[in-house]
């Protein structure tokens, strides 16, 4: 209200200024400069600042996203080789199984189809087979044995070497024939009775088995052996021995 009474008050003083001119000085009313005068009610406008730009911040770059962790490395445990078995080698740094079988005997002393009966008693036998040497192929591949027979009661003993053949069939059955050398305590000649007259300390031998393997690793089999001169001494009554053999071959 009292913004309006002023604005009158004004105007009531711009005319009485502008009669009172007009009156004293007889000029033509100056219009322009009347239209010039600022209104009475008009307030000055308000000075806007102008406006301030904002700091341009850069765009904040995105963290590159965090690489997985690796995978725990898993340690692959190498199982140890299983323990080969204890091998049979009876030489240090051997190349490879020396024994292959190993038998044992019971026999009937001085029993057997080629020779007559003087002597008597059981012998124990016992006999070691090795593994066929690779040299020996040619001659299909005999195996290598060294053994002894030792009697009951102080009649003939012997030790022996030679090479087995064996021979293999209806599976499980098999077939050994035996020629070598052996050594004997018994009688050369003699006006004994009871005592064979073997010409020779040194004879020829030649034995054969006929068996059963069962189990993989046992054997049984009818045994026969027979030791002789061929004639080469004065004297060749020959000796055989008769009996039974239980072998485990490795």
């Amino acid at each position: 209200m009292k913004s309006i009474v002023a604005g009158i008050a004004g105007i009531v003083a711009i005319f009485l200024a502008a009669g009172a001119q007009a009156g004293t000085s007889g000029a033509v009313y100056d219009m322009d400069r009347l239209l010039r005068q600022p209104h009475p009610f008009a307030q000055p406008a308000p000075r806007v600042a102008p406006p301030v730009a904002a700091p341009v911040r850069p765009a904040p770059v995105a963290a590159p996203p965090p690489r997985p962790a690796p995978p725990p490395r898993r340690t692959v445990q190498t199982k140890a080789p299983a323990a080969a078995p204890p091998s049979n080698q009876f030489l240090a740094g051997g190349g490879g199984d020396i024994v292959s079988e190993v038998r044992l005997g019971f026999l009937i002393h001085d029993q057997g189809p080629a020779s007559h009966n003087k002597e008597g008693g059981y012998d124990g036998n016992l006999e070691v087979l090795f593994t066929s040497p690779d040299f020996l192929d040619i001659v299909w591949a005999p195996r290598p044995h060294f053994g002894g027979s030792v009697n009951s009661q102080g009649d003939t003993s012997q030790v022996y070497l030679g090479l087995t053949w064996e021979f293999e069939f209806f599976d499980s059955a098999f077939f050994d024939f035996s020629f070598g050398g052996a050594y004997h305590n018994g009688e050369t000649t003699t006006d004994a009775r009871d005592k064979k007259e073997l010409g020779c300390s040194v004879l020829f031998r030649e034995s054969i088995d006929i068996g059963y393997r069962f189990a993989d690793h046992h054997g049984v089999s009818l045994f026969l052996d027979h030791i002789s001169n061929a004639k080469l001494c004065s004297e060749n009554e020959g000796l055989e021995n008769f009996g039974l053999r239980y072998g485990y071959k490795f």
